[in-house]
């Protein structure tokens, strides 16, 4: 097991890794909309925040050896319901044709009032 650190990946705001390798396989914690600099983006709008949080996710990717097209599995957590159609249109712009087994939850509220949590699996 290889727990990933660097300087261009967000840090962990609590007691876990950001991301850990394990068995050929990538597990990212739940990403926010933090960059990495710790810079919060909870006034951005819902796309302002996705590209936080994807921009988190492939830097990792990136520092795991890994690639979008290479994501298992994707949840994504979403403030508000309506916020749905605007994720799919927004995930399907960015991964491409590649489709990972993905779950959608609503929940009531985020931590800080973010409208958007995304963690994920994918291969190294």
């Amino acid at each position: 097991m290889k727990i990933l650190q660097g300087s261009r990946l967000p840090k962990p705001n609590g007691h876990y890794s950001t991301a850990i390798v394990s068995n050929h396989f990538l597990f990212i914690s739940g990403q926010l909309p933090i960059s990495s600099d710790g810079t919060h983006h909870e006034d951005d709008d819902f796309e302002g925040q996705f590209n936080v949080v994807f921009q988190n996710i492939e830097n990792i990717l990136v520092a795991s050896s890994s690639s979008l097209q290479k994501i298992v599995k994707v949840t994504a957590y979403i403030s508000d319901a309506s916020f749905w159609p605007q994720f799919n249109a927004l995930f399907a712009d960015y991964i491409g044709k590649h489709k990972p087994a993905r779950t959608v939850v609503p929940v009531p509220e985020l931590r800080h009032g973010y409208k958007l949590e995304v963690d994920l699996i994918a291969e190294v």
